[in-house]
């Protein structure tokens, strides 16, 4: 009789671990701010960037599965822009690839390519990416690649076509 009460309660001690584990695994929601593009002349706020235009934080609210800086560039990539506020991360096939982080660095990896119609456009894809990317706390510096190109090396060469 003892022998079966103390299987019972092991039994209900480990089913409670497993159904708390499997909880505490699942996708979390979380609010993240994306960074949209609003030009010169526009009187909403936020950080002023390269040909005057202005990085304006628009809160959302995400699932994390793998991590935060994931779930935000994938919210950034699904958005589309508006009259007033224009999305730069655009472009046939692109996709957050991977994301890892370790030691305070988010190493951002895409695949695919962005829609660059004039040089204004390289400004406005950097900051996007690197604002949505760097706004969590245990994030000390991003580490950006498309097709494994540092994103410099990749907009460098889109810059070189309109010079």
């Amino acid at each position: 009789m003892k022998k079966r009460k103390f299987i019972s309660v092991i039994s209900i001690i480990l089913f409670l671990i497993v159904i708390i584990s499997c909880k505490s695994n699942g996708p979390k929601e979380i609010s993240v701010n994306i960074y949209l593009i609003a030009f010169e002349g526009s009187n909403l706020n936020g950080k002023k960037i390269g040909c005057n235009d202005i990085l304006v934080p628009i809160t959302k609210n995400v699932l994390v599965e793998n991590n935060e800086v994931e779930a935000a560039l994938n919210e950034l990539l699904a958005t589309p822009g508006t009259d007033e506020l224009k999305n730069f991360i655009k472009g046939p096939s692109l996709i957050v690839y991977q994301v890892t982080i370790a030691n305070g660095i988010a190493g951002v990896y895409l695949k695919g390519d962005f829609d660059i119609s004039n040089l204004c456009d390289i400004p406005r894809i950097k900051e996007q990416l690197y604002e949505t990317a760097k706004q969590f706390s245990d994030i000390k510096n991003v580490e950006i690649y498309i097709n494994d190109k540092t994103l410099e090396s990749y907009l460098s060469v889109s810059e070189q076509g309109f010079k």
